[in-house]
Formats: C-alpha cells, sequence, structure tokens
C-alpha cells in the first residue's frame, strides 16, 4: 500500500494500490494503443469520424494541442478498432492513454480553461479543468444521427463518488421533431437515460457498462484504469435540417489524472448515401490505366433498406461512357435487405496519347436534401505508353566458358516491369550467364498490367566439342594385386594438359597400382581457356576378415562357429586326418584323439582370401575306476588312495570321516590321499569320497563312495 496525492485548491491523499500491477504486467507490447497528433480538427471531422448520410461544416476545437488525435486499436480491451480521440490531458507517452496500465498516476494538467457547458450540465460546486471541446454543424439525410463512443478515465476506481468526477457530454442544438428545438441536448446517455459519468457508470453503478482495466489480461494495453463499453449516442433529428453538435470533455476539481472518450471512425452517420471505390489488380488503388485493372465503386446506403431504392447516376468528366471506360449505367437499385452495390468498370485501351483522363460518377437520390452536395467519386484514367524493351547488343568471345551478364532495358508500360531470360529462366538485369555454346537469348518485359514486350540478343562462343575426359571405374583388389588405370581425353579449346594429381607421370594414360590400402587416384584435363575436368577412381583393397571358435558337444565331436565379414561366400576348413567342410560352421567328429590341426579358409565376394589356424584338443573316450580299499603301510604297494580316468578336463575330490569331516581335498586326478595328517596317521576305517568331474562339453559327473583304510 502506498499513499498517492492530488493537488488543486486543497491537498487529498487516498491509498491505492498498484505495486502488485507492476510485478504483474512488465512492459510487454503486443496489443498497444496506438495514437496520432497533429491532425486538422477539419480532417479529424471530415475523413475519420463521418460516416454517410450526413453533410458537416464549421469544424471547430478548443483544448490544448496536445489533447486531441486519431487512434487505432486492434486487438485491444478497447471494443473500437480505430477513430478520434478526446482527452482531458495528452493523447501519447508515458501519461496518455496509452499502454500498459503501470502508472498509478497518469495525467498531465495542461494549464486550460474548464468548461462552463460542463459547469452547467452537471451543476458541478467544484470547476472543470482542461477541457477540449470539438464542435461543428452538420446537416443529416435521415430522421435520426448516431455514433459509437467509449469513455474512459485514471479518475476509476478510486474517486468513484468523490468530488473529482471527470465528465464529458455531447452537446446537441437545433429542431426537435418532437417540437421546439434542442439547446444543448446532452445525449450521451446509458440505454436507461441516465448520463454517462464516472458516478454514473462504475464497478458499483451502472457495471454492465463497465470495463475494469486496472488488471487487464497481458498483452491488452491501455492506460486508463477503467472505461465504459461501447456506447451509441442517438438524437432525432428533422431531415436536411441544419444541426450544431459540441463534444466536450473536462477534468473536475483538479487538472490531473486524465481521461479520454474515443469516437469511433465513420459512426457519425444518418440515413443516406456514401461512395467510395479501389482499383483492383491495377498498380495503383485510386487509378485506372487503359487496359489494366478494375474499378469498384461501392454505393453504400448508411442504413439496409427496407424497400428497394433507386438511385440515378450521373457520369461526367472527359472521359466517354462505352469509349473510354466499360459501359456504367445511369440508374441502379438498392434491393431491400442490404446497404449497398458495387459497379465494375475498366479503362478501354485507345491507343492515342490524351493525357489523365477524369471519370465522375455522382450518385442522385431524389430523397436527398436539396442543398446537400451529392456523394460521388473522381476516378482518374491515365494513358499507357506502348512496353518495349532492348536488349544488350550481341558479342563474341574467344572462350565457351565466358561469364556473361546480360542487361536489359525497358521503356513504357504500367508500373516497374520485370524482366525474364530464357533459355535459364533469370530474373532481373544484369543477369549472369556461364555459356559452353552459342547461344542466343530472349528477354521478355512484363508490367503490372500484363503487357509484354521481347528483344533478343546473340552471345557467340567457339563451337567447338565440349572438354572431355573418361578414367577407369571404381574396381576392387585383393592384397598383392595390381590393377591398369586408363584415361582418354578430348575435345576443348587450344592445348591440352593431362595430369596425375597422384604424382605420376603426365604423358601416360596408363598407369598399374599397387595399393596395399584402399586408393583413390585422380586425373586431371584442362584446355587453353581454362576448362578443367577431373574425375576420380576408388581402388578398393578388400581382405576378408574371419576369426573362429569351437565348443565341444562330445569328446571328439565338436561344433565350429565363424565370425567372418559380410562379403565372406565361402567357407573351407581342413581337420587333418578327419576330413574337410564347406559350411561356415560344421560339426566335426575326430578320428584321432591328442592336439589336432584345424585350418579356416575364407573367400569374399572379389575371390580374395585369408587363412586362419587353431589346434585343439580331442579327448578320448570317458572311463573313471575307483579302488574301494587303501593300505598306507609304506610298503610301495597301493599306498595311495585315488581315482584312475580318462575324457575330462577338470576333477575335485574330497575324502571325509564317519563324523562327515573333510579329511582331504584335491584337484588333481594323480595327486592322491596317504591316509596321514600332518605326519600322524588317520585310524583304520572306512572313509567317505565324493569325486566331482567335469567333461569336455562342461557337463558334471560325480561319483560317490566309502574306501576302506587298512593298515
Amino acid at each position: 500500500m502506498s499513499e498517492v496525492c492530488r493537488n488543486s485548491t486543497h491537498v487529498k491523499c487516498l491509498r491505492m494500490v498498484f505495486g502488485v500491477m507492476m510485478v504483474l504486467f512488465p512492459m510487454l507490447i503486443q496489443a498497444q494503443l496506438q495514437t496520432t497528433g497533429g491532425i486538422t480538427p477539419n480532417d479529424l471531422v471530415q475523413n475519420i469520424l463521418l460516416g454517410g448520410g450526413v453533410q458537416v461544416s464549421n469544424v471547430t476545437l478548443t483544448g490544448s494541442g496536445q489533447a486531441y488525435g486519431a487512434f487505432t486499436a486492434n486487438n485491444t480491451n478497447l471494443g473500437l478498432n480505430s477513430g478520434i480521440l478526446l482527452t482531458t490531458g495528452i493523447i501519447s507517452g508515458p501519461n496518455g492513454p496509452q499502454g500498459p496500465n503501470n502508472r498509478p498516476d497518469a495525467g498531465i494538467d495542461n494549464n486550460f480553461q474548464g468548461s462552463a457547458l460542463l459547469n452547467a450540465e452537471f451543476g458541478f460546486t467544484q470547476p472543470t479543468f482542461n477541457a477540449t471541446t470539438l464542435s461543428f454543424n452538420f446537416i443529416p439525410q435521415g430522421d435520426s444521427v448516431a455514433f459509437r463512443y467509449v469513455f474512459g478515465s485514471e479518475e476509476y476506481r478510486e474517486f468513484v463518488g468523490s468530488e473529482f468526477n471527470d465528465v464529458f457530454g455531447f452537446f446537441i442544438s437545433g429542431p426537435n421533431p418532437a417540437g421546439g428545438n434542442y439547446q444543448n441536448q446532452n445525449i450521451a446517455l446509458l440505454p436507461n437515460g441516465t448520463k454517462v459519468a464516472i458516478n454514473n457508470v462504475n464497478h458499483l453503478t451502472n457495471s454492465q457498462y463497465y470495463v475494469d482495466n486496472e488488471m487487464p489480461s497481458p498483452g491488452v494495453f491501455i492506460q486508463y484504469d477503467g472505461f465504459t463499453r461501447v456506447l451509441t449516442a442517438r438524437a432525432k433529428v428533422i431531415p436536411c435540417s441544419t444541426y450544431t453538435i459540441r463534444l466536450a470533455i473536462a477534468d473536475v476539481a483538479d487538472g490531473i489524472y486524465d481521461s479520454g472518450v474515443f469516437l469511433e471512425a465513420k459512426s457519425f452517420t444518418s440515413d443516406g448515401l456514401s461512395m467510395y471505390y479501389t482499383v483492383l489488380n491495377g498498380v495503383s488503388k485510386d487509378t485506372l490505366y487503359e487496359g489494366c485493372g478494375t474499378a469498384a465503386i461501392v454505393i453504400k446506403n448508411t442504413l439496409p433498406l427496407t424497400q428497394d431504392k433507386t438511385i440515378n447516376l450521373l457520369l461526367q468528366g472527359n472521359s466517354i461512357n462505352g469509349v473510354d471506360y466499360q459501359t456504367l449505367p445511369t440508374q441502379i437499385i438498392i434491393p431491400a435487405g442490404t446497404d449497398s452495390v458495387v459497379l465494375y468498370t475498366s479503362a478501354l485501351a485507345d491507343l492515342l496519347n490524351e493525357g489523365v483522363e477524369l471519370l465522375i460518377v455522382t450518385a442522385d437520390d431524389p430523397n436527398l436534401c436539396p442543398d446537400i452536395q451529392r456523394p460521388s467519386v473522381r476516378i482518374p484514367i491515365a494513358d499507357v505508353n506502348p512496353l518495349s524493351v532492348q536488349a544488350m547488343d550481341d558479342r563474341s568471345f574467344p572462350c565457351n566458358n565466358q561469364v556473361v551478364f546480360l542487361t536489359a532495358s525497358s521503356t513504357g508500360g504500367v508500373g516497374l516491369a520485370s524482366l525474364t531470360w530464357s533459355p535459364g529462366g533469370m530474373v532481373g538485369s544484369p543477369v549472369p550467364a556461364l555459356l559452353g555454346q552459342t547461344t542466343q537469348f530472349v528477354v521478355t518485359a512484363t508490367d503490372v498490367c500484363q503487357n509484354t514486350a521481347t528483344d533478343t540478343v546473340l552471345i557467340q562462343v567457339p563451337n567447338v566439342a565440349p572438354l572431355s575426359l573418361s578414367f577407369s571405374p571404381d574396381t576392387v583388389i585383393c592384397p598383392g594385386e595390381s590393377i591398369l588405370l586408363e584415361a582418354q581425353y578430348g575435345g576443348g579449346i587450344g592445348d591440352l594438359v593431362f595430369v596425375w594429381d597422384n604424382g605420376f607421370s603426365s604423358d601416360s594414360l596408363r598407369q598399374w597400382v599397387s595399393p596395399v590400402s584402399t586408393q583413390i587416384y585422380t586425373v586431371s584435363v584442362a584446355d587453353s581457356c581454362g576448362n578443367v575436368l577431373s574425375l576420380s577412381s576408388r581402388v578398393s583393397v578388400r581382405v576378408p576378415q574371419a576369426s573362429f571358435v569351437y565348443h565341444y558337444i562330445e569328446n571328439n565331436k565338436l561344433i565350429f562357429d565363424s565370425e567372418t565379414s559380410s562379403d565372406v561366400v565361402s567357407w573351407l576348413w581342413n581337420f587333418g586326418s578327419s576330413g574337410t567342410d564347406t559350411l561356415a560352421d560344421p560339426i566335426r567328429e575326430f578320428l584321432d584323439t591328442g592336439f589336432q590341426v584345424v585350418r579356416l579358409r575364407v573367400t569374399n565376394e572379389f575371390g580374395c582370401q585369408v587363412e586362419l589356424m587353431d589346434t585343439v584338443y580331442i579327448y578320448p573316450p570317458f572311463g573313471f575306476y575307483i579302488p574301494n580299499t587303501f593300505t598306507p603301510n609304506n610298503d610301495l604297494v597301493n599306498d595311495i588312495f585315488l581315482g584312475y580316468g580318462q575324457g575330462f578336463k577338470d576333477i575335485v575330490w574330497r575324502i571325509f570321516d564317519r563324523w562327515g569331516q573333510e579329511v582331504f581335498v584335491s584337484t588333481h586326478m594323480k595327486r592322491g590321499w596317504d591316509g596321514q595328517r600332518n605326519g600322524e596317521p588317520y585310524p583304520i576305517g572306512v572313509y567317505a569320497y565324493r569325486f566331482e568331474l567335469v567333461l569336455p562339453n562342461n557337463r558334471p559327473r560325480i561319483f560317490m563312495g566309502h574306501v576302506n583304510l587298512i593298515r
């Protein structure tokens, strides 16, 4: 909470909450109110505010020069897109109505006088300040006049119900259809007849017409803390009578904390006619060119019609209907249920140099006021000089690799003509072209109206065979092999120079090469004009990659698993006396036991080979014997207990006494038990044994039993 003070004839301090807004709404600029000053009051009314059915005169404005102007407010929460703005302060800058709403004290004191008209209307005990008043006379075509507006203020919401009640009013004077005259009758009213003011339209009173802007949505920026919804001011009038309206706004009690009223563009209307036009598919939106573009002429009634309306058209100017432009009717009908019709016409090409002609179309409704100016449009019709294009002069060059910048220029036509070149499809001037042969280029100029003109230019170069070069294709060899590389060349201009980029003799077109690894060989040929061709040939040395492993199925039966590169196409296994095989992963039963040599030769798709060798052990058939008695008495007969056998690769065996205590363990088949422990003999008796064997295929074999120790 912070204390905010105002100064006028005395000081009033009120508490306001704005710190939160400063945190929540940084200076985003997405949908901001835009304002423009320096516009004359007459232009504000005639060119921005005024719609159809009304004729305006005697526009005046009193107030500070920085307090009024035009605005656009697209995509904001104002409700109006554009129009004119009258304020009690300034229309732009950090103290104006432009956002974002991040200032607790936005406003400026212009030190300008107040409004006696507003003082009288609201009967203030406090004076008004900084009044801005826009006045003009108008003659309505219909029996009513209306316009749309929004009133906003920095006085919201803190000063609602206080003496700081900034006010405005729209005051009409003139004949009252109900009798008598309007004398500064305020028509800024709610639909229920209540005058629009801060104390009458706010968050507490008539809130359905109020927009609270103290915490606006992000990206929608207007400085005022609150404003009304879009309202409509209306007045009943007598057609063709003269009225005066005064649009006034002022500060109350002091000159700070500004307010403003936004008046919608083209909304000040009565029941009547208006006209405008635009040129479609032409170079200009407001000028017709002969043979180019179409003028769309809109004749609009201010309000939709309940019955057909017949409009007479007066065609004037120094152009002739049906001769200088496509025939226009002299009478049209605006159908009931609509509010406008559109007429289309185009200027006709007569190939005459007549200067700018003028078509004036005036709409005359017999029911319009007799002295009011009829709506009209003035459409210029411009001659079109024939379009022509001039290309550069023909040229010749000694070489056929010349970069030529093609140039051309155009005259006549409508607007800036585009230039297109063929062949090649290049656009513009100059454009680069690389020539390999004599070529005639055609340049086409096309103006905005699609008129075309062409010209040609011949660029000559020597007509010789183009430089050519051939070279051996990519190939694959095996390690230690050689291959012949050959090149041929021809064509070109002048003397040709042939080079092996790998350092070989430049005058030889054939070279034998024997790379030990993959190598790229390149040849080049150049002519006298600097044309160069290069070709390369890759000689790949492909060594097949291979390895193999094996696993036991049985003691003499093994499976072999080869791992080879993807280019291998054949396998040849040699198992010695056990034969050969051509499978990638063969199974082989060996005839002999012991160590056997296995060889594998693989061949890839290019015929390259590699040979591998490994030695495998072939186990004899499995057999195992365990005695049931031994006599460890040092007579060298049956003194050691152990098992006897073959055909296994690992063994672990243990001896246990009668209580299950382990008394001996061995992982060697030939390391037996001598019936002792630390030189002390075990007693005579029965001992248990457990032999755990592992076969070559990793399967276990277990033998358990008892042995008698006897001395």
